[in-house]
Protein backbone atom coordinates (compact mmCIF):
# COMPACT_ATOMS: atom_id res chain seq x y z
CA UNK A 1 0.00 0.00 0.00
CA UNK A 2 1.25 3.53 -0.15
CA UNK A 3 2.81 5.08 2.57
CA UNK A 4 0.06 7.09 3.65
CA UNK A 5 1.68 7.77 6.62
CA UNK A 6 4.90 9.01 6.24
CA UNK A 7 4.06 12.16 7.90
CA UNK A 8 3.13 10.16 11.27
CA UNK A 9 6.40 8.44 10.94
CA UNK A 10 8.44 11.58 10.56
CA UNK A 11 6.93 13.47 13.40
CA UNK A 12 7.56 10.04 15.24
CA UNK A 13 11.11 10.91 14.22
CA UNK A 14 11.08 14.26 15.59
CA UNK A 15 10.47 13.13 18.85
CA UNK A 16 13.69 11.15 18.75
CA UNK A 17 11.92 8.07 19.07
CA UNK A 18 13.65 4.52 17.69
CA UNK A 19 12.58 1.74 16.15
CA UNK A 20 14.20 -2.04 16.25
CA UNK A 21 16.38 -2.19 13.45
CA UNK A 22 14.85 -5.41 11.75
CA UNK A 23 11.26 -5.40 13.95
CA UNK A 24 8.60 -8.10 14.59
CA UNK A 25 5.21 -7.15 13.76
CA UNK A 26 3.54 -9.48 16.44
CA UNK A 27 3.32 -7.89 19.88
CA UNK A 28 4.38 -9.06 23.42
CA UNK A 29 1.51 -10.25 25.53
CA UNK A 30 0.04 -7.54 27.59
CA UNK A 31 1.80 -4.63 26.16
CA UNK A 32 3.44 -3.66 22.93
CA UNK A 33 5.94 -5.66 20.41
CA UNK A 34 9.53 -4.45 20.06
CA UNK A 35 8.68 -2.47 17.23
CA UNK A 36 6.26 -0.40 18.96
CA UNK A 37 3.52 -2.25 17.57
CA UNK A 38 0.07 -2.48 19.87
CA UNK A 39 -1.52 -5.93 20.74
CA UNK A 40 -4.98 -6.46 18.94
CA UNK A 41 -7.75 -5.01 20.49
CA UNK A 42 -8.52 -7.54 23.07
CA UNK A 43 -5.20 -9.08 22.84
CA UNK A 44 -4.34 -12.07 21.69
CA UNK A 45 -1.57 -12.73 24.58
CA UNK A 46 0.42 -15.88 24.44
CA UNK A 47 -2.24 -17.94 22.97
CA UNK A 48 -1.67 -16.46 19.58
CA UNK A 49 2.01 -15.98 19.82
CA UNK A 50 1.71 -19.91 20.13
CA UNK A 51 -0.63 -20.48 17.71
CA UNK A 52 0.58 -22.71 14.29
CA UNK A 53 1.58 -20.11 11.17
CA UNK A 54 -1.54 -21.92 8.89
CA UNK A 55 -4.24 -21.17 11.54
CA UNK A 56 -6.49 -18.40 11.37
CA UNK A 57 -5.94 -15.12 12.75
CA UNK A 58 -8.53 -12.75 14.13
CA UNK A 59 -8.33 -8.94 12.48
CA UNK A 60 -5.78 -6.90 14.09
CA UNK A 61 -3.67 -3.84 12.61
CA UNK A 62 -0.15 -4.13 12.65
CA UNK A 63 2.46 -1.01 12.45
CA UNK A 64 6.13 -1.51 11.40
CA UNK A 65 8.69 1.17 11.13
CA UNK A 66 12.21 0.57 10.44
CA UNK A 67 14.80 2.69 8.54
CA UNK A 68 13.46 1.60 4.47
CA UNK A 69 10.00 1.48 5.50
CA UNK A 70 6.72 2.31 7.35
CA UNK A 71 3.14 0.54 6.38
CA UNK A 72 0.30 -0.19 8.37
CA UNK A 73 -1.01 -3.28 7.40
CA UNK A 74 -4.50 -5.02 8.55
CA UNK A 75 -4.31 -8.74 9.23
CA UNK A 76 -7.33 -11.23 8.92
CA UNK A 77 -8.60 -14.44 8.72
CA UNK A 78 -7.38 -14.46 4.65
CA UNK A 79 -4.47 -12.26 5.19
CA UNK A 80 -6.36 -9.20 3.72
CA UNK A 81 -5.98 -10.61 0.23
CA UNK A 82 -8.96 -8.96 -2.28
CA UNK A 83 -8.39 -10.08 -6.03
CA UNK A 84 -11.70 -7.63 -6.99
CA UNK A 85 -10.07 -4.72 -5.22
CA UNK A 86 -7.59 -3.09 -7.86
CA UNK A 87 -4.02 -2.99 -7.40
CA UNK A 88 -3.73 0.42 -5.05
CA UNK A 89 -0.35 1.75 -6.91
CA UNK A 90 -1.36 0.75 -10.36
CA UNK A 91 -0.85 4.39 -11.82
CA UNK A 92 2.48 4.68 -9.95
CA UNK A 93 3.42 1.01 -11.24
CA UNK A 94 2.48 2.15 -14.63
CA UNK A 95 4.41 4.97 -14.61
CA UNK A 96 7.70 3.02 -14.16
CA UNK A 97 6.96 0.68 -17.19
CA UNK A 98 6.44 3.89 -18.95
CA UNK A 99 9.03 5.95 -18.10
CA UNK A 100 11.61 2.78 -18.04
CA UNK A 101 10.10 2.02 -22.03
CA UNK A 102 11.02 5.98 -22.73
CA UNK A 103 14.23 6.04 -21.63
CA UNK A 104 15.46 2.45 -23.24
CA UNK A 105 14.18 4.36 -26.60
CA UNK A 106 16.31 7.87 -25.75
CA UNK A 107 19.94 8.05 -26.72
CA UNK A 108 22.45 8.09 -24.06
CA UNK A 109 20.32 6.55 -21.63
CA UNK A 110 21.71 3.38 -20.26
CA UNK A 111 22.23 4.54 -17.23
CA UNK A 112 18.85 6.22 -16.61
CA UNK A 113 17.56 2.76 -17.32
CA UNK A 114 19.35 1.62 -14.65
CA UNK A 115 17.88 4.23 -12.00
CA UNK A 116 14.92 1.68 -12.14
CA UNK A 117 16.18 -1.39 -11.62
CA UNK A 118 15.82 -2.79 -7.55
CA UNK A 119 19.23 -1.56 -5.82
CA UNK A 120 21.12 -4.56 -5.89
CA UNK A 121 20.38 -4.77 -9.47
CA UNK A 122 21.53 -1.05 -9.85
CA UNK A 123 24.68 -1.43 -8.43
CA UNK A 124 25.03 -4.71 -10.28
CA UNK A 125 24.68 -3.64 -13.66
CA UNK A 126 26.19 -0.24 -13.74
CA UNK A 127 29.60 -1.24 -13.27
CA UNK A 128 29.08 -2.15 -17.11
CA UNK A 129 30.95 0.46 -19.58
CA UNK A 130 30.82 -0.84 -23.03
CA UNK A 131 34.30 -0.69 -25.24
CA UNK A 132 31.97 1.34 -27.78
CA UNK A 133 30.43 4.04 -25.45
CA UNK A 134 26.63 2.57 -26.03
CA UNK A 135 27.74 3.27 -29.76
CA UNK A 136 25.28 0.33 -31.32
CA UNK A 137 22.93 0.94 -29.27
CA UNK A 138 22.16 4.38 -29.46
CA UNK A 139 22.85 4.42 -33.06
CA UNK A 140 19.59 1.62 -33.19
CA UNK A 141 17.75 3.81 -30.88
CA UNK A 142 18.21 6.64 -33.60
CA UNK A 143 16.65 5.06 -36.66
CA UNK A 144 14.13 3.47 -34.28
CA UNK A 145 12.98 6.99 -33.27
CA UNK A 146 13.15 8.18 -37.14
CA UNK A 147 10.84 5.59 -38.28
CA UNK A 148 8.68 6.00 -35.28
CA UNK A 149 8.40 9.53 -36.38
CA UNK A 150 7.84 9.01 -39.70
CA UNK A 151 5.25 6.81 -39.23
CA UNK A 152 3.38 8.51 -36.48
CA UNK A 153 4.13 11.78 -36.59
CA UNK A 154 4.86 12.54 -32.94
CA UNK A 155 8.16 11.54 -30.73
CA UNK A 156 8.13 8.20 -29.24
CA UNK A 157 6.37 8.66 -25.53
CA UNK A 158 3.25 7.77 -23.29
CA UNK A 159 3.46 8.16 -20.22
CA UNK A 160 1.47 10.98 -20.19
CA UNK A 161 -1.09 8.43 -21.35
CA UNK A 162 0.01 5.59 -19.61
CA UNK A 163 -3.23 4.34 -18.47
CA UNK A 164 -4.73 4.54 -22.18
CA UNK A 165 -1.90 2.51 -23.12
CA UNK A 166 -1.16 0.22 -20.05
CA UNK A 167 -4.58 -0.41 -19.43
CA UNK A 168 -5.90 -3.51 -18.12
CA UNK A 169 -6.34 -5.42 -21.43
CA UNK A 170 -2.70 -4.99 -21.70
CA UNK A 171 -1.26 -6.01 -18.72
CA UNK A 172 -2.94 -7.27 -15.01
CA UNK A 173 -0.92 -5.61 -12.32
CA UNK A 174 -1.27 -7.06 -8.84
CA UNK A 175 -0.17 -6.10 -5.53
CA UNK A 176 0.33 -7.30 -2.41
CA UNK A 177 3.21 -7.93 0.49
CA UNK A 178 6.15 -10.07 1.35
CA UNK A 179 4.29 -12.43 3.53
CA UNK A 180 5.56 -13.34 7.29
CA UNK A 181 4.77 -16.82 9.25
CA UNK A 182 3.63 -16.60 12.80
CA UNK A 183 6.52 -18.51 15.11
CA UNK A 184 5.92 -19.57 18.22
CA UNK A 185 8.59 -18.20 20.66
CA UNK A 186 10.31 -15.94 18.08
CA UNK A 187 9.64 -13.00 16.10
CA UNK A 188 7.90 -13.49 12.91
CA UNK A 189 9.25 -15.02 9.63
CA UNK A 190 9.09 -14.33 6.04
CA UNK A 191 6.74 -16.56 4.21
CA UNK A 192 6.17 -17.94 0.71
CA UNK A 193 2.28 -16.84 1.29
CA UNK A 194 1.89 -12.99 0.42
CA UNK A 195 -0.54 -10.89 2.29
CA UNK A 196 -2.97 -7.87 1.35
CA UNK A 197 -2.92 -9.07 -2.06
CA UNK A 198 -5.13 -6.63 -3.92
CA UNK A 199 -6.00 -6.55 -8.55
CA UNK A 200 -5.55 -10.70 -8.60
CA UNK A 201 -4.99 -13.38 -6.23
CA UNK A 202 -2.08 -14.53 -4.48
CA UNK A 203 -1.39 -16.84 -7.43
CA UNK A 204 -1.41 -13.82 -9.78
CA UNK A 205 1.29 -11.99 -7.43
CA UNK A 206 3.44 -15.16 -7.43
CA UNK A 207 3.81 -15.60 -11.23
CA UNK A 208 6.67 -13.32 -11.45
CA UNK A 209 8.68 -14.79 -8.18
CA UNK A 210 8.26 -11.21 -6.88
CA UNK A 211 6.67 -12.50 -3.37
CA UNK A 212 9.20 -14.81 -2.86
CA UNK A 213 11.87 -14.30 0.10
CA UNK A 214 15.67 -14.50 -0.28
CA UNK A 215 18.63 -14.92 1.83
CA UNK A 216 18.15 -10.83 2.90
CA UNK A 217 14.72 -11.08 4.27
CA UNK A 218 15.72 -11.43 7.61
CA UNK A 219 17.69 -8.34 7.19
CA UNK A 220 17.02 -4.56 8.18
CA UNK A 221 15.10 -3.04 5.45
CA UNK A 222 15.96 -6.57 3.65
CA UNK A 223 18.95 -5.77 2.65
CA UNK A 224 20.10 -4.54 -0.94
CA UNK A 225 16.79 -7.20 -2.16
CA UNK A 226 14.06 -5.29 0.02
CA UNK A 227 12.41 -8.60 0.72
CA UNK A 228 11.71 -8.01 3.73
CA UNK A 229 8.06 -9.16 5.56
CA UNK A 230 5.74 -6.45 5.14
CA UNK A 231 7.86 -5.11 1.70
CA UNK A 232 4.81 -4.10 -1.04
CA UNK A 233 5.95 -5.73 -4.11
CA UNK A 234 3.93 -6.03 -7.77
CA UNK A 235 3.92 -8.24 -10.56
CA UNK A 236 2.86 -6.24 -13.63
CA UNK A 237 1.72 -9.15 -15.97
CA UNK A 238 1.55 -8.96 -19.72
CA UNK A 239 -1.16 -10.85 -21.29
CA UNK A 240 -0.43 -13.34 -24.40
CA UNK A 241 -0.47 -11.57 -27.47
CA UNK A 242 -0.44 -12.51 -30.71
CA UNK A 243 2.34 -11.62 -33.67
CA UNK A 244 2.75 -11.52 -36.98
CA UNK A 245 6.12 -11.68 -39.12
CA UNK A 246 5.72 -11.36 -42.91
CA UNK A 247 8.58 -12.72 -45.30
CA UNK A 248 7.93 -11.60 -49.00
CA UNK A 249 9.96 -13.38 -51.40
CA UNK A 250 9.45 -12.21 -55.12
CA UNK A 251 9.37 -15.11 -57.75
CA UNK A 252 9.10 -17.66 -55.15
CA UNK A 253 5.81 -20.19 -55.52
CA UNK A 254 4.88 -18.71 -52.09
CA UNK A 255 5.74 -14.59 -53.13
CA UNK A 256 4.16 -14.01 -49.43
CA UNK A 257 5.41 -15.91 -46.34
CA UNK A 258 3.31 -15.15 -43.03
CA UNK A 259 4.30 -16.42 -39.50
CA UNK A 260 1.30 -15.88 -36.77
CA UNK A 261 3.06 -16.72 -33.34
CA UNK A 262 1.51 -15.92 -30.05
CA UNK A 263 4.20 -14.46 -27.12
CA UNK A 264 4.23 -16.14 -23.92
CA UNK A 265 2.50 -14.07 -21.07
CA UNK A 266 5.48 -11.93 -19.51
CA UNK A 267 5.52 -11.70 -15.93
CA UNK A 268 7.45 -8.60 -14.47
CA UNK A 269 8.16 -8.38 -10.90
CA UNK A 270 8.46 -4.63 -8.80
CA UNK A 271 9.39 -3.79 -5.64
CA UNK A 272 8.40 -0.42 -3.91
CA UNK A 273 11.44 1.38 -2.61
CA UNK A 274 11.47 4.71 -0.29
CA UNK A 275 10.24 7.79 -0.61
CA UNK A 276 7.65 6.18 -2.61
CA UNK A 277 8.88 4.62 -6.52
CA UNK A 278 8.84 1.25 -7.88
CA UNK A 279 11.31 -0.38 -9.06
CA UNK A 280 11.96 -3.75 -11.29
CA UNK A 281 13.47 -6.86 -9.81
CA UNK A 282 15.76 -8.12 -12.35
CA UNK A 283 16.61 -11.71 -12.73
CA UNK A 284 20.11 -11.92 -10.61
CA UNK A 285 21.98 -13.97 -13.28
CA UNK A 286 21.09 -10.77 -15.65
CA UNK A 287 24.70 -8.27 -15.94
CA UNK A 288 25.23 -5.00 -17.58
CA UNK A 289 26.31 -6.68 -20.79
CA UNK A 290 23.47 -9.31 -20.84
CA UNK A 291 21.33 -6.30 -20.27
CA UNK A 292 22.85 -4.05 -23.03
CA UNK A 293 22.74 -7.28 -25.21
CA UNK A 294 18.88 -7.71 -25.07
CA UNK A 295 18.00 -4.54 -25.08
CA UNK A 296 19.91 -4.29 -28.69
CA UNK A 297 18.32 -7.38 -29.67
CA UNK A 298 14.62 -6.10 -28.84
CA UNK A 299 15.17 -2.87 -30.29
CA UNK A 300 16.15 -4.04 -33.39
CA UNK A 301 13.37 -6.69 -33.73
CA UNK A 302 11.40 -4.04 -33.35
CA UNK A 303 12.05 -1.41 -35.50
CA UNK A 304 12.85 -4.23 -38.39
CA UNK A 305 9.30 -4.96 -38.15
CA UNK A 306 8.34 -1.47 -38.63
CA UNK A 307 6.50 -1.95 -41.74
CA UNK A 308 3.93 -4.32 -39.76
CA UNK A 309 3.19 -1.57 -36.93
CA UNK A 310 -0.22 -1.29 -36.67
CA UNK A 311 -1.79 2.16 -37.38
CA UNK A 312 -3.23 2.36 -33.79
CA UNK A 313 0.08 3.71 -31.93
CA UNK A 314 -1.27 3.23 -28.87
CA UNK A 315 -0.91 -0.66 -29.71
CA UNK A 316 2.34 0.18 -31.05
CA UNK A 317 3.52 1.64 -27.70
CA UNK A 318 2.18 -1.94 -26.39
CA UNK A 319 4.14 -3.80 -28.56
CA UNK A 320 7.32 -1.55 -27.92
CA UNK A 321 6.45 -1.72 -24.44
CA UNK A 322 6.71 -5.64 -24.44
CA UNK A 323 10.27 -5.71 -26.43
CA UNK A 324 11.29 -3.75 -23.90
CA UNK A 325 10.03 -6.05 -20.79
CA UNK A 326 11.14 -9.00 -22.36
CA UNK A 327 14.89 -7.55 -22.38
CA UNK A 328 14.79 -6.89 -18.36
CA UNK A 329 13.33 -10.87 -18.39
CA UNK A 330 15.26 -12.83 -20.70
CA UNK A 331 18.55 -14.21 -18.79
CA UNK A 332 19.07 -17.53 -21.07
CA UNK A 333 22.12 -17.39 -23.53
Amino acid sequence: MKRSILVAAASLAVTGLCFAADPPTGAAPGGTGAAGVAPAAGGAGAGAAGADAGAARSTRTDVRTDTRTTEVRTNTNNNGNNPSAGAPDADDIRKTIAKVTENALNKGNFDDVCDYLVDADRDRVKQFKPADNYAKLDGRVDQFLKDWKSKYNEDFGFSGHRNDVLNDSFAQITQGEIGEARVAGAKDMPSAEPQNVKGGTPQDLKKSGVANPDANSSKTGGGNTNREPGRNVATFAIKPGAEMSVKVQPGANKPLDADMKANKELALPLIHELPDSWKIDLPDNIDGQKLYDNLLKHITMVDEQRDSWPQDKNEAYREVTRHVMMAFTESGM
